[in-house]
């Protein structure tokens, strides 16, 4: 069986990804998979035609969290990226899953992008993360090091950006402790593992 977790930024996918994996699921992180789309030279080679070194950093690397706000804040230059990013990221998805699902009972793809990248054709059911907009600001201030405007603009662009509203099979909160999302999504792996 393959599940696709989806959810915001600031949810928790990452805590829900690796409760499965811990259980013996396969995951395949689609953020890690983006990040190494970018560390390949076709890629800055393809920013660099696409947008000159406005996203790129003085020491020659892309600034990914510059060019995830600007993509955010202009649909044309999230349509360019996405024309960049998005075939790599399928394909190398769509390999990953080939190869270990004749071994795995259970495989995983976090990847927020699920139903916009139509990678939710390769998932079997779908878990949704959901949590109280503070608590995704919090989070996200924590993990990026940015300030408030920042994340409320990113996660305004998530909202009409993000499709999360199709076919969901699962849905956990994460608005309380950690202990209390573990237990939520030991509830949903039950009923996972029962289907």
């Amino acid at each position: 069986m393959i599940i696709g977790i989806i959810g915001e930024a600031g949810v928790g996918k990452t805590t829900a990804t690796n409760f499965f994996q811990n259980k013996g699921a396969y995951v395949i992180f689609v953020d890690k998979v983006v990040k190494h789309i970018y560390t390949l030279k076709e890629t800055k080679k393809a920013l660099i035609n696409e947008f000159g070194n406005t996203f790129i950093n003085s020491d020659k690397t892309i600034n990914k969290i510059k060019l995830r706000y600007e993509a955010f804040q202009h649909p044309h230059i999230l349509r360019k990226l996405e024309n960049i990013i998005w075939p790599k990221m399928v394909k190398i998805v769509e390999e990953d899953i080939i190869r270990n699902k004749i071994h795995q009972e259970l495989i995983v793809i976090d990847c927020a992008v699920l139903f916009n990248a139509n990678l939710n054709l390769l998932v079997d059911k779908i878990l949704l993360i959901e949590a109280e907009e503070d608590k995704k600001i919090q989070r996200i201030k924590e993990r990026d090091n940015v300030n408030d405007l920042q994340v409320i603009s990113l996660l305004n662009q998530q909202k009409k950006y993000l499709i999360l509203n199709k076919d969901i099979d699962f849905i956990v909160k994460n608005n309380g402790t950690i202990n209390d999302f573990i237990k939520q999504l030991q509830k949903s792996w039950k009923k996972i593992i029962n289907k």
